[in-house]
């Protein structure tokens, strides 16, 4: 709501307005009285926030606005901006009108609206984008008119590797290069760019670009004329920065903010608050912080045109770190300030202090320990700038602007390669470009030496270099010796326990790091381990990027796990991770106990206990743990399948519940085979039973007969016992896998005992689930009435248990029986309602199998583009979680989408994929839907061959598997078919054995449109 009203740029908005883009297009019965509520919780929210710079006001009825001074919202003043340079330019002040559109450029923060999906904020992000693009053209254009060609290569690349067919961006990067020096690689790019456009667009280049194109080849001197800015600067300054790398690339968002400030110099001294511009840019080592500041102290020069100074600290240098006299005295040497040196530091800086109070200096103080050694070498007037570098985070300068400078990003890091490679052996390998610059971390030291490399090794490609950079054994041994020392320096600066901790942190195999974590590694209190933490983020050994989360960079942990194999012990080694396997798994059956009340759990082994693992309060919070936690537990897990048995035997029963809810089938199934293996070596028989049957839960919709004979195992196994608890458990696991394997009255009979046995032992929720499966079975076989029975009971029972999950299936499973019956209105009401609670637990995949069945709805209503959207939602969250069931759900959905919108190719090749992943998971009832997907698009092609061959064999399937709607449904399809290839006694034949099932199955629908064709052929289909 607030995106609304700001972007309506301080016009009054309608209410009408406000709930079609809240809502996009479809608010509910109650969309006002919600607007209300928004609207009074966001005055609250601008009102704690900003006070009364900022208010929502309602000018007249039904209308609203947001009041707030111009300069106070960033789009106006981006606009202002833009209005202000336009004047400029027209002046002929080129270099102010590249401040002023640089300054609006630093307003942006990433990819505008991207929250927000609705059809309306699509239509603003496209415009303000356009917006965006436009003032960065002009501000190029600019900038090469003022002849700043060579500084503009790394941009312009960089937009050229994000968009190769944006002609203007190819047209500045040709000229930059041109006018560099570098006409090869300026014809090159034109020769790359003329074949993308011919090849995946089937145009040629633009006028103008097929102009520069010719003149370049003509080698024409008046490209390289450049215009005089009429405010340039001209006087001479003392100036001992550096050369900038020619390599430099990317960090334009860094620049903006860097050169934006540069007006704060002049602003703060004519308001008189004394305030030197003070930036300090830390970042972790080889990430490119000298380069991005010479980078800015170069485009600063005219800001500060009385002297631009640099002075390296030595900080990490393997040098002794520069004293701060030294230094003082190296500053007033280059400023030529007159009169003898002084002895004393006081003095020196007093004297340093005087000479800048006259003037505009830029001071670059490169590679600082500590705010010790910067204090003294600060200028005294606020009209000076200053810029630091250090791997610190310089806490202690009092009024400095921090600025982190993290690794590049991924299009960043491409343009870097392919600047020092050359781009014409990368040009055609986008992807295998993609995955060496992530194998590098995008991390710029890297990627210079491994780039330079690959430039002197003509016998390479890209493929060979990534193999070699995932077969090493040690990550760093594919980089310069460079790489290493990097962050050997910054260790060696760490206190004993700081460096013990980052070792130890090295062995951690998840994605990130938590104070309890670092605790269970090292074996000590918390006090300690939280102090070195702050060491080790304060060196930018570690990163946070979630508050008390902490974070290696890949670069950091391969050279972590380098130095803790030089330093520690086997042994201390493998107590450290036993600790931390120890401390996930206590950790994780404490939270499963809390968040999954109803399951029966095996205790825990003493010596696998680990006292200093959390206790949770309650289910949520417990929830939240696993939530969180989960990639952490995934990796650990894995880690302990494949280094040790005792803890891969517990791993899977400890988190059974939430590998189901979290979709990961591959790594369930990998995890408990490694468990299985353990519990049959170590012969824990009660054990072993209850993990086969978990592991037949996992198994029985993806390879039901393997999933059988767990079950059937395991079932033998509890007789054995006299368990009657664990029987009921397996015989449910038994009707699964039936039901899957299309024995659906096999299912129900086995089911039946299960229920009976959870009964006996006063199973609740054992029940439920049995009701659960028993409605799938009844569903399948075309009975709606009595699934429909099983699934009220089913969700009486688990609301009398309060249990969600349980709710969130059998909400959905009426949502879907209803469809079925066409009722769509009351299947998204049943849909909406298990929606709203998933989401409150997070659930992957009963949030992709809701969206699959709400885009069943809106398609089935008419809305396809709102359907297709929700497919593809799920069908990408099935596919990272390698859930293959869900995966064959989602692409029959599709294809009837496309199929329903005349979209033939597409529906043949979405039903064709789904029917391949049915057959691969040995799925009868997919498979046969997605033959009959595949027929009927076949069949309206007028390909009535392949349609017959088709319905036949799904009509096989479904026969086989007792499947009567698939049976109808096949029948249906031949009778149709065959009309269509003049064959009437067999469309007869065909039709009236389909209409006969169909009533059977109390389908009247399907039954009386098939009737009412038929009797339009003259065939009564009885």
């Amino acid at each position: 709501m607030l995106a609304v009203l700001i972007h309506a740029r301080g016009e009054p908005v309608t209410a009408e307005t406000l709930m079609d883009r809240v809502w996009d297009g479809h608010p509910p019965r109650t969309a006002l009285d919600t607007l209300h509520s928004y609207l009074s919780r966001l005055r609250g929210r601008l009102n704690r926030a900003v006070g009364d710079l900022a208010e929502v006001k309602r000018p007249s009825p039904g209308l609203y606005q947001l009041r707030a001074a111009p300069e106070a919202i960033d789009l106006l003043r981006f606009q202002k901006l833009r209005t202000e340079a336009r004047a400029a330019a027209e002046r002929g002040e080129r270099g102010g009108a590249v401040r002023l559109l640089r300054t609006a450029e630093a307003l942006w923060r990433g990819e505008p609206l991207a929250e927000f999906g609705c059809a309306w904020a699509a239509s603003a992000r496209t415009r303000l984008i356009e917006d965006h693009r436009r003032v960065r053209e002009e501000r190029i254009r600019l900038e090469l008119e003022l002849g700043r060609h060579a500084d503009l290569v790394g941009e312009l690349q960089e937009l050229a590797a994000q968009n190769p067919l944006a002609q203007k961006v190819i047209c500045s990067l040709m000229l930059a290069l041109y006018r560099s020096g570098r006409p090869d690689e300026s014809l090159v790019l034109y020769r790359n760019t003329h074949r993308l456009l011919t090849d995946e667009q089937g145009i040629e280049p633009g006028p103008e670009l097929q102009e520069l194109h010719g003149r370049i080849l003509k080698q024409d001197r008046a490209l390289l004329e450049t215009h005089r800015d009429t405010e340039a600067h001209t006087a001479a300054a003392p100036n001992n920065l550096p050369r900038v790398t020619r390599d430099f690339t990317g960090r334009a968002a860094e620049l903006r903010i860097l050169l934006s400030d540069q007006g704060t110099a002049a602003a703060s001294s004519d308001s008189g608050t004394a305030s030197l511009p003070l930036t300090v840019i830390h970042g972790m080592p080889g990430v490119g912080k000298t380069a991005l500041a010479l980078r800015a102290g170069y485009e600063l020069r005219t800001t500060y045109p009385d002297g631009q100074f640099y002075i390296d600290l030595h900080a990490y240098s393997g040098r002794p770190p520069h004293d701060p006299a030294e230094a003082l005295a190296a500053l007033l040497q280059a400023s030529e300030s007159p009169g003898p040196l002084p002895d004393s530091i006081d003095e020196r800086a007093a004297k340093w202090r005087q000479w800048t109070a006259r003037r505009r200096v830029l001071v670059i103080l490169d590679n600082a320990r500590n705010s010790a050694q910067v204090m003294p070498l600060l200028p005294g007037a606020p009209s000076c700038r200053v810029i630091v570098t250090s791997r610190n985070r310089l806490a202690g300068l009092d009024g400095a602007t921090s600025l982190f400078l993290d690794v590049l990003s991924q299009a960043e890091a491409a343009a870097l390669f392919t600047r020092i490679a050359g781009p014409a052996r990368l040009s055609v390998d986008a992807s295998a470009l993609r995955d060496v610059v992530a194998a590098c971390g995008c991390h710029p030291l890297a990627l210079q030496w491994l780039a330079s490399r690959f430039r002197h090794r003509d016998s390479w490609d890209l493929h060979h270099l990534l193999d070699r950079l995932k077969q090493a054994a040690d990550p760093l041994e594919e980089f310069d010796d460079a790489v290493a020392s990097a962050f050997r320096l910054s260790y060696a600066e760490l206190s004993g326990p700081a460096q013990r901790l980052f070792r130890l942190l090295a062995l951690h195999p998840g994605p990130d790091i938590t104070l309890h974590a670092a605790t269970a590694l090292t074996g000590l209190d918390a006090a300690p381990v939280r102090k070195s933490l702050e060491t080790l983020l304060d060196g930018h050994m570690l990163e946070e990027p979630i508050r008390d989360r902490y974070r290696f960079h890949d670069l950091g942990r391969a050279f972590g796990l380098q130095i803790c194999s030089e330093v520690e012990p086997e042994a201390v080694r493998r107590q450290a991770v036993d600790r931390l396997f120890d401390y996930y798994l206590t950790a994780t059956h404490r939270a499963a106990h809390l968040a999954h009340p109803s399951r029966r759990t095996l205790p825990l082994p003493p010596e696998r206990e680990y006292a200093q693992a959390p206790r949770f309060t309650d289910a949520d919070e417990a929830t939240v743990w696993l939530a969180l936690e989960r990639a952490n537990l995934l990796a650990v897990a894995r880690v302990s399948a494949a280094e040790s048995p005792s803890h891969a035997a517990l791993f899977p029963h400890a988190l059974a519940t939430s590998l189901k809810l979290w979709g990961t089938w591959g790594i369930a199934s990998e995890l408990y085979d490694a468990a299985v293996s353990a519990l049959r070596s170590r012969g824990d028989r009660a054990a072993l039973a209850r993990t086969l049957v978990e592991r037949a839960d996992v198994l029985a919709q993806r390879q039901h007969d393997e999933a059988q004979q767990c079950a059937t195992e395991a079932l033998a196994l509890f007789q054995e016992f006299d368990d009657p608890h664990g029987c009921a458990d397996a015989l449910l696991q038994q009707g699964r896998a039936h039901l899957a394997g299309g024995r659906g009255d096999i299912a129900l009979r086995t089911l039946d005992r299960a229920s009976a046995l959870y009964r006996t032992v006063r199973d609740r929720s054992g029940e439920a689930e049995c009701l659960n499966v028993q409605g799938a079975a009844l569903y399948f076989a075309g009975r709606y009435g009595d699934a429909l029975h099983k699934v009220q009971a089913m969700l009486s029972l688990h609301e009398a248990l309060q249990d969600q999950a349980g709710q969130v299936k059998a909400l959905n499973n009426m949502g879907e029986i209803r469809y079925l019956q066409g009722r769509y209105d009351e299947a998204r009401h049943y849909y909406e309602r298990s929606l709203a609670l998933a989401q409150r637990r997070g659930a992957r995949q009963e949030l992709a199998i809701l969206d699959t069945n709400l885009g069943a709805v809106f398609q089935a209503t008419g809305r396809t583009d709102r359907a297709l959207a929700c497919f593809q939602r799920a069908l990408d969250s099935h596919r990272a979680g390698h859930d293959a069931l869900g995966e064959v759900n989602v692409l029959i959905s599709m294809g009837t989408a496309y199929a329903a919108t005349k979209r033939g190719r597409e529906a043949l090749l979405h039903f064709t994929m789904a029917e391949e992943v049915a057959r691969g998971i040995d799925n009868a009832y997919e498979r046969q839907r997605a033959l009959l997907g595949m027929a009927d698009v076949q069949r309206e092609s007028g390909r009535l061959g392949d349609a017959l061959t088709l319905f036949e064999q799904a009509l096989d399937i479904a026969r086989t598997a007792d499947f009567p709607l698939g049976s109808a449904h096949a029948l249906a399809g031949l009778a149709r078919t065959a009309l269509l290839s003049g064959h009437i006694e067999r469309a007869r034949h065909y039709g009236e054995q389909a209409i006969a099932l169909y009533g059977s199955l109390e389908a009247e629908t399907e039954a009386e449109t098939l009737r009412s064709l038929l009797a339009d052929q003259g065939l009564t289909g009885s």
